[in-house]
Parts: C-alpha cells; structure tokens; sequence
C-alpha cells in the first residue's frame, strides 16, 4: 500500500520527461530490498521518494497562487543559500529542533510502552482482574490484588454476564529445576488451569492449549526457556523436567508459548499446571486468598451494573460484609493501582503524565527557539522582503519563500532526530531498564509521529516568522526607518519567559525527585540490612530435615565471620507480596470489638530479630528452646494503633484469639515498626509469629570478613546440600531493587530535564547574539554618552532578570502544585523543598546571565567610531 500510493505520487509529481526512467530504477531498489522485509522495503521506497523533492526534477504547474515551480525553484536556492550564510543560526535552529524532536519520539515511545500493558492481548477490552477491598464499617480499608481459588467459580456460576475464568498462583519463590545433570534456579514461574490460555491468548507454538495443564505434572515453557532447555521448540515436548515442589518431581512439557511481552503485569517464563498443586492450595477455602483470579465478561455487559451484584454474591457466602470483590480492568492494572500483593511492582501514572509534559515542553522550546530567531533576524531580512515587493513580489510569495526554509530547516532537523533516536536506542533502554526501542524501521509508530511533528513544526515554527516578515512596508523598509515592532518584541520576551519557566520547572522537579529518593535510601526502616545476606534451603517437611537444617546452622555459626543467624519466611526487601496475612477477626482482650481488617503475619525464630537488629519497645524476643514460646507472639506498633490508648508497655500479657478459634495466643513482645517493603507503602499491622524452621536463612557477617564468610556460607553448603544451587542476596541490594523504577525515572527525568535546558540555552544564546548585534548603535550612543561597559552590561542582563523573575512568579506555584501531587503516592515522603524552587531559578538565572553577558561584552567592550562612523 505505501509504495502503491507512493509511486502514484510521483508519477503526478515528476516532469515526464524522467517520471518513468526514475520509478524504473526505484522499482529495482525495492525488489532487492523485498527479500528482507516487505514493509521495510516499502518504507526505503517512500525514504527514496522524498529524496526526490527537488525544483529541477518536478513537473511545471502552479500549486499556489502567484507560485510556480520556478519560483519553488528560486526558493529553495534562496533558502539554502541564506542557511550556508548565517551559520550560527542555522546550526542553533537545526540542532536544538533535533534534539526537541528526538527527544520527543524517545518520551512518546516511553509513554506508548508504559500505557499499553496487556493491549496486546485480544480478550483485553473484558479481561478484568477479582480483587479483594476489606470493609471497616462500610468503608474501605486494605485493597489485596488477590482472591481465593474458589472466588472464580462462585462468580461464573452466578453471573451470566462472565463467561470464562481462571485461577493463578505466582511462586514468589525460586524453583530448583533439574535437567540431566544441570540444576537451574527460576524465579519466574506461575500455575495454570486449563482454561488459562483463553483468558490469556498467547501464542501457541506447541502444544493443544485445551489440554496441556489439564493434568497434574504438566508444564507449559516460553520460546526462550524451551530452547534454553532442550535447543529447540522441535525437541521440547514429551521431554522431563524434574521440579522441586515439596519432593522433587517429574514434570512433562506438554507445550510452547511465545514469549511473554515485556508490557504485561503478569509475567512468567514457566506454567505449573494447577492440579499438580493439591497439597499446596486449598479449592474451597474463603480465607486462603493466595491466586490471582481472572474473569471473561461478555462483551455486552455493563462493568458498573455489575458491583451490586458481586455484594450479593459475597453476602450469600459470607453472611456479612467484611470485604467486597470488585473488578478491575486488566489494562489499567499497570499504572492505577494501588493494590497489596500486586504480582510486580507497579507504575506511575503522575511519573507518566510528567514525562509526556516534558516531551511537549522540549519539542515547544525548539519551535521558541526558531520562532525568536527568526523573528529577531527582521532587519536583516527586512531589506531582501522591500526589494521583492518593490519588483511585484506578491505576499503569499514571501510567506510561501520564508516556508520553505522552514521546510529546509525542519527536514533536516528530522533527520537528524531519526539518527539521533537509532544511534541511542540501546542507551535509552538501558537508562529505562525496559526493551522500548528496537529497529528504528520496526517502529511504524514512531516513524509516524515524527513525519506528523515535522510537518506540524514545519507550520507552527515557520508560518508566524513568515506573516511578520511578509508585511514590512518596502517604502519604509528602502528609506532606512524600519524597526522592529513592539508586538514582536513582547512576543519574543513572552516566549522567553515561557522557555525559562519550562527550564524552572523541570530543573526543580529533578532535584525534587532526586531528594526523595535519597531520602528513601537513607531512611531508617527500622532494620539493620548492613552485611545481611539471605538464602533459602531446601524446604523443611520432616523432623529428619529439620534436625539437618539446624545442624547446618550451628556449622555456620563456628566461623568467625558469622556474627548471627535467623530464620524467617519471607525475607524483609521483598515486593509488597512477599508476606503472609490473614483476613480473621482478631479479638484482643479487653477490647469487645475484634479488628477486621488484614493483618500480616511474620513467622521467625529467636534468631531473626538480633540478626536484623529490630528494636523491642517492650516485652522479650522469643525461645525456641522453650516449649511454651509456642503459644506466643510479638506484634509491631502499628498493630497496636488499631486498639486506641494501648500502649507497648499494657500490651505485655494480653492474649490474642484468631477469627472462631478457642486457642489464644499471648504477646510476649512489641517492635518497633519496620518497613518490610518500598517506602511507598505504609507499615502495615504485623504479627511475628514463632517457628523452629521458616523458610529463609538470613546471615550476619562481620563487617572485615565478608568475603571469609561467604567462602564459608559455600563450603558448609556444599556439605549439607551438594546437589542444590545456593543462590543468595543482600538485604541492602533487596532494598535498593524496590527503587529501581523510581531511580530510572528520576535518571530518565534528569537526562531530559538537561536536555530541555540545554536547547533553551542554546536559543537564549542565539537570541542575545542577535539584539547585540542588533543594538550595536545605540551600545555606540551609550558609550559616547560616557556610559562604562559594566554599565552598558548591566541593562542588558537587567532585561533578561526581569524576564526570568516573571518566569519564577509563574514556574514556583506550577511545580509546588504538580510535585505534591507526585509525592502523594509516597507514604514516607519529604515536605515539599521550597529551597529546591530557590535553586531552580537560581541556576536558570546564572545561565541566562552569564548567556547574554558572553554575547553582549563583545559589543560593550567595541570602540564607539567603529559602530557612528556611518551615521
């Protein structure tokens, strides 16, 4: 299609003369590109065609008014002519509209990437996600991204308005797998129904999608890990993996999948059919909200008619409202929400919207740029535009001439930006940490937004430039009393100031951004991550492997380079789903009403809380070795904040019952409140709850023997576990992680933020170099008048103060306005730095200064006779 409508194009468009020996020679371009790519060959062909835009190859017919293709012609001569002339000006405009439109497309294609999670899929318009919003008298209290197995089938069976559902489990934890003699660790692996690949239709390389996870030990692989397992997809299915679930079992790959796109909220590179997980989940019970649950609406049902009916639902199981399903589409899941337990960390969409406004801002402040230039240049120009009216120029000729040099300019800058955005694409996905950019003739979007803001710049940069300069008077202009107008010199300083207020606003937002995550990196979160490491054995099912386990840590502790050692099942600087919790009324003596909303279990032994350094407020640790600590708990302050007037001291003694059980559990201690996860979220109320043998190993060193323990670590492992892969991390590099989006959006937001101000600069420059020059005869008066050269200096930087005060009056309230708004979704955030807005004028303030200042000396500092010698 594009090279059809292309080459009818041309036909129309070229002289006859050559029209057919020219699309002969590019028909035989394009059959030696068809081999590789038909559409990156049609792409070269209308690449081609444009190249062809030139006077002495177009057929001769008017195509405006007053204009020929000879005055075109003459245009395009002028225009080059006049961009070799003026260097300065030429290079400022096409560089910085470049840079603005390259960094343009780099932040769209960010934008587009961020806001299409899960728009691939075609169930995508009624996939919604159940999810979970407990209720405390009415209103909403904690939001859980997950639901119980059997939330699904209770749904579908009431509502006809769902037609299909599934149930998905996502191991935060990493699988050993075995393949002859290799052992691989995964850590990205889900569970599967087979109804999974009808919610979510991936495409099927091997396989029948309506039977592969039907049966237990069964397994679905990604392209990529079948032929990192077995070489080929060819040689994949029928073949064993063994997997260690709670024993190591035997698992047949009964089908492929292409891989699974980078965009989507729920990821995997392996599928554990469901009902090779019997002894893991529990089908029927209400409370075990550990799967995810998807549902398939019927394209004509009504979302919002739909939560009254999910009220019922609930109310008929559970009696009362304590909680209530809601139902979320998947493609907002990504940036809008604000869910525990959320399978990956999610987005932002404030982020998003402040990188999509500096794309407009960068792209805006090159058209400034070359608008002001432009503009500034009126005398210059103004002489050329009296002679070809006084020859019977008419005016749409001289707006028509002063548009094509837009053109020119604008071509050549869009260029460039194409270059420029290939040659960085590496570098900018590995800034965004996300494979965003690929071939740059793959990405049809991309080419297509720059070919629209090319024209699009071509008309908003140059059509005012040309209206102003087509309508000087000749007879004024030839006499010598032309000057430029005080309506486009408050436009140009307008603009200005709209430059400097766009440069204020994002120099204050990096540093305001860099601010906060420093402070979530320093911040204490009431743990000791220094030389902490953590690492998972072998699950513990039997008193045999137990008694392994310990002997394994006293081992450990004979070294010298290992100060403490605990245990825990889930280790602190995980996601926000990496813990356990409960749904249960739990009823505190003393206190008639039991809480109902969700509290977090820890389970540790008595050597988790030294090992990480947890303050207790009141009350003792555990003991293992004391047969009655298994009765007992500790809780943290935010647990004892849902019981107003407690304090950690009256705590002490009192028991604790869960839901309808009779036992009774005692608090024996209080922590301080510590953050488990990202500053993002709240401390949540969490109970520690005792266990000989948790899941996770975490490890002292001592601060001069890192490396002599780690040896340790692995020889002891060795010993105890010869046939398993240790895989261990450092709590402190568990914390940073979580942070790992906001640092790349804080580095993506400075980069550009840089950028932006450099093309602002680059047009202030450009700008002062022209009304120095500009303004030489009357620097000349001045001096001759007795004024110095500071003196002269002075009025000029004068001018650009006042222009960037008005700036900061605008800028300040804008940025305070857009950057809370940004710190809202932190719980722990800094108070707005109002120092911050100090510096960010400041710093635009030394630039414009010492801009103007390096331009405008030459002139102050010239000889008066060399600019009055004329007068």
């Amino acid at each position: 299609m594009i090279k059809k409508l292309t080459e009818r194009f041309l036909m129309w468009l070229l002289h006859p003369d050559w029209a057919d020996d020219i699309t002969g020679d590019m028909d035989e371009l394009y059959g030696r590109n068809l081999s590789k790519s038909k559409l990156r060959a049609e792409l070269k062909y209308f690449g081609q065609a444009l190249l062809l835009l030139r006077p002495s190859l177009v057929r001769r017919f008017k195509i405006f008014p007053n204009n020929n293709t000879d005055m075109f012609s003459n245009y395009f001569k002028i225009g080059t002519r006049n961009l070799l002339r003026h260097k300065l000006s030429t290079v400022i405009n096409v560089s910085g509209l470049a840079l603005g439109l390259a960094v343009f497309l780099l932040i769209s294609e960010y934008v587009r990437f961020e806001s299409t999670y899960d728009q691939h899929l075609a169930t995508a318009d009624n996939l919604y996600r159940v999810t979970s919003t407990a209720l405390i008298n009415g209103v909403s209290e904690s939001k859980d991204a997950m639901a119980s197995y059997a939330t699904g089938r209770e749904l579908q069976e009431a509502l006809p308005e769902i037609t299909n559902y599934t149930a998905t489990l996502k191991f935060d934890q990493g699988m050993v797998i075995r393949i002859d003699d290799r052992l691989l660790q995964e850590n990205s692996v889900i569970s599967g129904d087979s109804n999974f690949f009808e919610l979510f239709p991936y495409a099927i390389l091997a396989g029948n999608p309506r039977t592969f996870l039907s049966e237990p030990n069964q397994v679905v692989l990604t392209k990529s890990k079948a032929e990192d397992y077995f070489g080929s997809i060819e040689n994949t299915l029928g073949k064993t993996l063994k997997i260690t679930l709670t024993t190591e079992r035997e698992f047949v790959v009964t089908g492929v999948v292409q891989d699974i796109p980078k965009n989507t909220h729920y990821k995997f590179d392996m599928i554990l059919s469901d009902p090779s997980l019997t002894e893991r989940s529990d089908y029927d019970n209400w409370n075990y909200d550990n799967y995810y649950v998807y549902v398939l609406l019927d394209p004509g049902a009504v979302v919002d008619n739909l939560q009254a009916k999910l009220d019922e639902v609930r109310f008929k199981i559970f009696e009362e409202q304590r909680a209530r399903w809601e139902l979320g589409l998947v493609t907002d899941i990504h940036l809008e929400s604000d869910f525990t337990f959320e399978p990956e960390a999610t987005g932002n969409e404030t982020a998003i919207g402040f990188l999509k406004y500096i794309s407009f801002f960068i792209l805006f402040i090159a058209w400034v740029n070359y608008i002001n230039l432009s503009t500034a240049r009126a005398i210059v120009r103004a002489k050329e535009v009296g002679l070809r009216k006084v020859v019977g120029a008419f005016r749409s000729q001289l707006i028509s001439q002063f548009l094509v040099e837009a053109l020119i300019i604008n071509f050549i800058a869009a260029i460039l930006a194409f270059a420029l955005v290939g040659g960085i694409s590496p570098i900018f996905n590995n800034l965004a940490g996300k494979p965003i950019m690929k071939e740059l003739w793959d990405m049809h979007l991309l080419l297509k937004n720059g070919l629209i803001f090319f024209l699009i710049g071509t008309f908003l940069s140059g059509f005012y430039p040309a209206v102003v300069l087509s309508r000087y008077n000749p007879s004024e202009v030839l006499k010598g009393k032309f000057r430029n107008s005080q309506k486009g010199i408050l436009l140009r300083k307008g603009l200005v100031i709209v430059q400097f207020t766009a440069s204020i606003l994002l120099i204050t937002g990096t540093l305001i951004i860099q601010k906060q995550l420093n402070y979530m990196m320093s911040k204490d979160i009431g743990i000791n991550t220094d030389q902490v490491i953590s690492f998972q054995p072998p699950e513990v099912f039997s008193e045999e492997t137990a008694y392994k386990s310990d002997l394994f840590k006293e081992e450990l502790l004979k070294h010298n380079a290992v100060e403490r050692i605990g245990k825990t099942s889930n280790v602190p600087g995980g996601d926000a789903a990496d813990i356990n919790s409960t749904t249960s009324r739990l009823t505190l003596d003393g206190f008639p009403e039991p809480f109902k909303g969700t509290t977090y279990l820890l389970i540790v032994d008595d050597g988790f809380i030294p090992t990480v350094d947890m303050e207790i407020l009141a009350g003792r640790n555990f003991n293992n070795n004391q047969a009655s600590d298994s009765m007992t708990l500790l809780v943290n302050e935010s647990f004892l904040s849902n019981y107003g007037g407690l304090t950690v001291e009256d705590a002490i003694d009192k028991q604790i019952r869960f839901g309808t059980d009779e036992e009774k559990y005692r608090i024996i201690g209080v922590v301080k409140d510590f953050n488990r996860t990202s500053l993002k979220s709240a401390v949540e109320p969490t109970i520690l709850l005792p266990s000989r043998w948790p899941d996770f190993f975490v490890l002292k060193l001592s601060v001069d023997q890192i490396d002599d323990g780690l040896l340790h670590l692995e020889k002891t492992w060795d010993e105890f576990y010869p046939t398993m892969p240790l895989d261990y991390s450092f709590l402190d590099a568990r914390f940073a992680s979580l942070y790992n989006e906001d640092r790349r959006f804080g580095n993506i937001f400075l980069v550009f933020s840089v950028l932006a101000i450099f093309i602002a600069l680059l047009g202030l420059f450009g700008l002062a170099s022209y009304l120095s020059s500009q303004r030489t005869k009357e620097v000349g008066i001045r001096k001759v008048l007795g004024a110095s050269t500071f003196e002269v200096i002075s009025l000029f930087v004068r001018e650009f103060l006042i222009l960037v005060v008005i700036a900061a009056m605008i800028s300040v309230p804008l940025v305070f306005l857009s950057m809370e708004s940004w710190l809202e979704n932190y719980s722990f955030r800094i108070d707005f730095p109002w120092l911050m807005a100090a510096i960010g004028v400041l710093v635009i303030g030394i630039f414009a200064i010492a801009t103007v200042i390096f331009q405008i000396n030459k002139v102050a500092r010239s000889q008066p006779a060399d600019s009055l010698q004329y007068e």
